[in-house]
């Protein structure tokens, strides 16, 4: 069989840059938000030229965590694709709001913007969800029909989110997701294009006060200071092992990239 990613020989290859990575946070004790991780951030949003990063837990939280902070919530609809994976739905009931399928198009396997636009005139029809956000994804290392999606959202004043999992780093007429989403999300599974040894997420987001909401929602709700809480939140921060290591690995993003187009 074709093993889909050669986990084993990225890691030798990388071998002594990510023993060293590991090594120093091993040494200073930084475990939980060491300075690796707010360097990751920046290179992160650097990168796709978006204004704030945030990492977290998983890919999973990245995307809710916007979710949240964008006021998504009972009586709203979140649209989705069809053909995704399931983390991409499963997030929406999280925030009390009702996913609502789109199909996507039989080439692209992203979704089909004239079936979004179908899915919002039924769900005005019905009258009984209000059309909120729509969570576009990138499957196979390719984006979606973002300038379509985005004119969409914008004529009935919806929210963006780009689930970039499996194409963080791709780009649309030299543009970045974030040029047309208010939300980029980036899973770092292993097996994602940027992958740590474990679970890892993070979230571009172009509004700051949609970054400090998503940075009180990762840390339990925290407040103004600490051990004050302002909402209901999650513990969904990146540890600075894996923010190290996805440094060294960012450092060959680009070499990546070019060597899974040969593979």
């Amino acid at each position: 069989m074709i093993p889909f990613i050669d986990l084993g020989a990225q890691r030798d290859r990388l071998r002594s840059r990510l023993d060293a990575a590991i090594g120093q946070v091993l040494d200073s004790g930084a475990f939980i938000l060491g300075p690796q991780v707010r360097e990751l951030e920046a290179r992160l949003a650097d990168l796709a030229k978006a204004p704030h990063g945030l990492a977290c837990a998983n890919g999973t939280d990245a995307i809710v965590l916007p979710l949240l902070s964008m006021g998504i919530g009972r009586g709203d609809a979140v649209f989705v694709p069809s053909f995704t994976f399931a983390a991409s739905a499963e997030v929406v009931p999280w925030t009390r709001a009702t996913p609502v399928f789109v199909d996507v198009d039989p080439v692209t396997y992203n979704m089909d913007p004239e079936s979004l636009k179908a899915a919002i005139e039924m769900v005005k029809a019905e009258g009984k969800l209000r059309p909120a956000c729509v969570i576009a994804v990138d499957l196979f290392g390719q984006m979606a029909n973002y300038p379509a999606i985005r004119e969409i959202c914008d004529q009935h004043g919806m929210k963006l989110i780009a689930d970039a999992a499996q194409a963080y780093g791709a780009t649309l007429n030299g543009k970045s997701a974030i040029e047309w989403a208010d939300a980029l999300t980036i899973s770092f599974y292993p097996a994602k294009p940027l992958g740590c040894y474990g679970d890892g997420g993070a979230v571009l987001v172009k509004d700051a006060k949609v970054r400090d909401l998503i940075k009180s929602y990762q840390v339990h709700g925290e407040g103004r200071e600490r051990y004050e809480y302002a909402r209901i939140g999650l513990n969904s921060r990146l540890d600075t092992l894996q923010a190290a290591i996805l440094l060294v690995k960012l450092d060959a993003f680009a070499e990546e990239l070019v060597l899974r187009q040969k593979a």
